[in-house]
């Protein structure tokens, strides 16, 4: 029992992490800013435009930045004695984060049928919910593995409610 509850909450700081990594880029990301304007802020504002076309990048280029990161992390945990079977684990389903977000651009014909029946068991995120984020002001939906962490709320109505930004 607790392996599972490890790996429910390993997935959730991942879904938590990565959502807030995009909310970053969404937000403060500049495409002229050195290393993260190329690698990570232009293929994100070409995907705001054109939501399906990083369906067509190979897992590896869809992966690369993660990879990076997750190799950083792996290293540090290694160095200070902290590597864990649930570290790896979230390193490795934060390197998939874009490989699971592209399964939502991508005709429900084409994910696969273990996908489509995770989706709609509701245990990946559903296209449906993920499209949320790709309306209006796309401020709002940043996490992309499950349904459950967004806000059915838009964030800015949040912060307006708790005085911030006014």
């Amino acid at each position: 029992m607790q392996i599972l509850l490890d790996i429910i909450l390993v997935i959730l700081a991942v879904e938590f992490g990565s959502g807030l990594l995009h909310w970053l880029e969404d937000s403060y990301g500049r495409p002229h800013w050195p290393i993260t304007g190329k690698w990570i802020t232009a293929p994100n504002m070409l995907h705001h435009r054109a939501p399906s076309a990083f369906t067509e990048n190979s897992w590896l280029r869809s992966a690369a930045v993660l990879l990076v990161i997750g190799g950083v992390i792996v290293f540090g945990a290694w160095l200070i004695g902290m590597l864990t079977w649930q570290l790896l684990l979230f390193v490795a389903i934060g390197a998939n984060a874009n490989e699971i977000h592209k399964w939502n651009h991508l005709p429900r014909m084409r994910r696969g049928r273990l996908v489509v029946a995770l989706q709609d068991a509701r245990v990946l995120q559903t296209a449906k919910h993920h499209g949320k984020h790709h309306v209006g002001c796309k401020d709002t939906h940043y996490c992309v593995l499950t349904n459950l962490l967004n806000s059915t709320t838009r964030h800015r109505t949040v912060l307006a409610r708790a005085g911030v930004g006014s």
